[in-house]
């Protein structure tokens, strides 16, 4: 069985809908950024004040690998730019079915403007960064869906599609 790695930018909804996917499926849900921050005993914000980007995304890539190579299998949120790391995105293209929640950058941006996410403080680099991201997500996603309506509808939408790669749960 693989995992459900949902993948997107910031704002799309990946832990919302993640965890909702993983509710109908029966399955464990983890969420890659609290999963980092339990690891490093901080929070985001803090990682990146006190450590720097990198430190962030060496440690990402890490601790991915270690929860889909090391637990059960199910569903697991990435944060928004762990695709940058060509380790991780051979890795999910063995062991998961990579979902892209597809967002509009404006709209991503009103999701998360103001909010305490260290690479979302200026509008013209998150919209920037959004365009650099989007090739990467689409090249490693095995289902790109659309995240502007509700939660449940992407999440039914989504659970329907791993149903039809053969894994039945009756939630769903």
């Amino acid at each position: 069985m693989r995992w459900v790695a949902f993948t997107g930018y910031m704002g799309a909804g990946k832990s919302v809908i993640g965890r909702r996917v993983a509710q109908r499926m029966g399955w464990e849900f983890v969420d890659a950024d609290r999963a980092i921050e339990a690891h490093a005993g901080m929070t985001i914000p803090e990682i990146f004040s006190k450590r720097g980007e990198l430190w962030f995304r060496r440690t990402e890539e890490d601790v991915v690998r270690e929860l889909i190579q090391g637990a059960p299998t199910g569903v697991i949120a990435l944060g928004g730019g762990a695709l940058g790391s060509a380790r991780t995105r051979d890795l999910l293209s063995r062991k998961a079915w990579v979902v892209w929640l597809r967002i509009d950058p404006e709209t991503a941006w009103a999701r998360v403007e103001g909010s305490d996410r260290p690479l979302a403080g200026d509008k013209e680099r998150f919209i920037s960064r959004a365009a650099q991201r989007e090739p990467v997500y689409r090249d490693a996603a095995d289902l790109e869906v659309a995240s502007d309506d509700s939660p449940d509808d992407v999440a039914a939408r989504v659970a329907a599609w791993v149903i039809g790669r053969g894994v039945s749960h009756p939630e769903v």
